[in-house]
């Protein structure tokens, strides 16, 4: 990403929640330079599903955000799945959201 964006509210809250929850992830983002490129990317990303469930499919708020948050923002703890699904500094913003069933 050649230029940095303020990330946004939401991006405000997945940077403390890695922080809090996944902070040898945080540590290595940061190491690589790549901490602010995987949060901006996770911000859209959830952003985009989140527009995705609520606008087109018209699924209840809350439960799109359950779903939204779930897939890259609000990661499970680190002690609780070390090994995540995907790495979030190959996190691209414009990738294909995933299937999601209501």
């Amino acid at each position: 990403m050649s230029e940095m964006i303020d990330p946004t509210p939401l991006g405000h809250q997945i940077l403390k929640h890695w922080t809090k929850y996944r902070p040898t992830m945080v540590r290595k983002l940061e190491e690589s330079n790549q901490l602010m490129q995987a949060v901006y990317a996770a911000q859209e990303l959830t952003s985009n599903l989140l527009y995705e469930l609520t606008v087109v499919r018209k699924m209840d708020y809350q439960a799109a955000w359950e779903i939204s948050t779930r897939e890259w923002a609000f990661l499970p703890d680190e002690e609780d799945l070390p090994e995540l699904s995907f790495d979030p500094a190959t996190l691209d913003p414009n990738q294909p959201l995933p299937a999601i069933s209501e």
